[in-house]
């Protein structure tokens, strides 16, 4: 009775989870396209500069390459950005590195004990560490104006030690549902449905040679 009524309501709020997962990995996604500029610009005027060395070709080149000091720091920012954020949009559509050897031989109710196991005695614990930890990190270096020592530039650390505890946040988030998720699937042997537009190359192979 219970799971007739709350049933349709639950999947609602789990596919609004779903759906909050999936903006802002697509809104972190266009990082993809600015790191992809950035980094092109960079080695194309990197080899530009070479033939040009000492010319007022190579000083007009040198003034309008912005990303000479910084391309390094860049890099890995925008990358590390990337990773985190886009973590909660991954977990979201069950993405994430698994064993899928034993996993996928396993059934339903016991692929969510093991996941619910495991959110609850893994997942869980790390991400709230994360949260808690990465906000401490995050408040300490904008108190002290955190930058990095890693090139001439100095970019500033604290917005992106920042990003760590935003993207654990949204992780905990995207968790909450797959503990639903499991927790369903371990009583009825059906896994609840799920948003869905992205899928590893290996899943849908695997599932082509069952056909």
């Amino acid at each position: 009775m219970w799971c007739r009524e709350r049933g349709p309501s639950l999947q609602r709020v789990l596919l609004a989870i779903d759906r909050f997962s999936s903006w802002s990995g697509k809104a972190v996604s266009w990082l993809v396209l600015i790191s992809t500029l950035l980094i092109s610009f960079d080695v194309a005027m990197r080899y530009l500069s070479k033939p040009f060395a000492g010319t007022p070709v190579g000083e007009f080149i040198r003034a309008i390459w912005f990303t000479y000091t910084f391309s390094y720091d860049m890099s890995y920012y925008l990358y590390a950005t990337l990773f985190m954020l886009g973590g909660a949009y991954a977990l979201s559509r069950a993405q994430h590195v698994r064993g899928d050897i034993f996993y996928k031989n396993w059934s339903v109710k016991t692929q969510a004990k093991v996941d619910l196991f495991l959110y609850i005695f893994a997942f869980f614990p790390g991400i709230l560490a994360m949260v808690s930890i990465g906000a401490q990190w995050a408040a300490a270096s904008w108190e002290i104006h955190e930058r990095s020592g890693s090139s001439a530039a100095g970019p500033p650390l604290y917005p992106l030690k920042t990003v760590i505890p935003l993207a654990a946040a949204l992780m905990a988030i995207q968790g909450v549902a797959e503990v639903i998720r499991a927790f369903q699937a371990a009583r009825t042997g059906v896994w609840p449905q799920r948003l869905a537009d992205v899928e590893e190359t290996e899943t849908i192979l695997a599932r082509q040679s069952e056909v």
